[in-house]
């Protein structure tokens, strides 16, 4: 099927304007299409995994679950890129006897240019992205990384065999804007899990196969953490905050913590794998690890709403002195999302200990 036939159907309008879902056959060609871009495609850096994550993060967080097109500021895909490599900026440490200690390498010369302009930051004085923000040369470094992201992978992500593929936007961009197609949002929203995995795997099989890098990996190693999650040392400092916040009470069953706990995404990091300060609650060990990453109930999806409506702006300055980025609005996106994709895909809640219910059209009431 050629990309304008594939386009054309997933364009049909309905009365309230937006343009219809995607049909079950349709979603299985967009899937065929990013196997494609992964099988087919030209990565000789890692930019190229970076965007389509971003991509995808930003059609969760600005998105909506219709057929319709989603235009992108390219300072917002700039942010989202900064934001996704401002991690891989500090020297791995493997532990590992004969190995260096170095920043990891994202291209096979010299350092990606997203990273050098990153690292600026950190030597300005920024040991945490939200103080990175904070900097006057913020604004700056996110252009320059914005013109890198708009004269590279932008422009070769839908390359394949050598010729333009263009069925996530069209290229050149009009009026300077990305521009997702009819289509691509929903689809991105709704196999968002999938794709942000196979970005982060070809991104870390990427960096293994980087020369410079071979000596400081070595041969065991968590990868996928260090680049793109939260360390433990960093969770263990938020901890005091939300202890002092819940009055050193689980979030879950508000029985009291006298020792220790553990820093829980309630939105769970394997769903939507970035540590935004009103994600985080403070929960027994044991209803931590009950929970998992399955969906918190009613219950605690009203207690957590409510909680971060009446503490937003104390949760956003506290745990920005610790690191970490606050962003209410985004994360009640996120939130939405990903419980009204629990609803159509008939997933459960948990509720307590081994106690599970199904995630109902009435859960999204919360989102108004």
């Amino acid at each position: 099927m050629s990309v304008g036939s594939f386009q054309a159907r997933q364009t049909n309008s309905r009365h309230d304007g937006t343009c219809a879902c995607p049909t079950a056959e349709q979603q299985l060609e967009f899937l065929q299409r990013i196997q494609s871009l992964f099988e087919d495609g030209n990565f000789s850096a890692t930019y190229k995994y970076a965007l389509l994550m971003a991509l995808a993060e930003l059609a969760v967080e600005l998105g909506e679950d219709n057929g319709n097109e989603l235009p992108l500021e390219m300072a917002k895909i700039g942010e989202k890129f900064a934001e996704l490599y401002w991690p891989q900026t500090v020297q791995y440490v493997s532990g590992v006897a004969g190995t260096l200690c170095d920043v990891l390498k994202q291209n096979h010369g010299a350092q990606a240019g997203a990273i050098n302009e990153l690292l600026n930051l950190r030597e300005a004085g920024a040991n945490t992205l939200s103080k990175a923000k904070n900097l006057p040369n913020w604004p700056s470094a996110v252009q320059r990384i914005t013109e890198t992201v708009r004269t590279m992978p932008i422009k070769h992500l839908q390359v394949l065999g050598g010729r333009q593929v263009p069925f996530l936007y069209d290229y050149p961009l009009p009026h300077g804007k990305l521009v997702l197609k009819a289509g691509v949002m929903f689809n991105l929203r709704t196999f968002h899990s999938l794709i942000q995995q196979l970005a982060r795997n070809g991104w870390i099989s990427h960096i293994r196969q980087i020369h410079f890098n071979r000596e400081i990996v070595g041969p065991t190693d968590d990868l996928e953490r260090f680049m793109f999650g939260t360390s433990r040392n960093s969770l263990q400092a938020v901890l005091p905050i939300l202890a002092k916040l819940q009055s050193g009470r689980c979030f879950y069953c508000d029985g009291d913590i006298r020792t220790g706990g553990h820093v829980d995404h309630f939105i769970p990091w394997s769903r939507f794998s970035r540590d935004l300060a009103h994600n985080f609650v403070l929960a027994h060990t044991g209803c931590n690890s009950f929970k998992s990453d399955m969906l918190a109930a009613r219950i605690h999806l009203d207690n957590w709403v409510r909680r971060n409506e009446k503490y937003g702006a104390e949760i956003a300055g506290n745990f920005g002195e610790a690191g970490f980025v606050g962003d209410e609005a985004g994360i009640l996106s996120v939130a939405s999302w990903a419980y009204g994709q629990a609803v159509t895909s008939g997933g459960i809640a948990w509720v307590e200990s081994k106690v599970t219910e199904p995630v109902s059209p009435a859960y999204l009431a919360v989102f108004g």
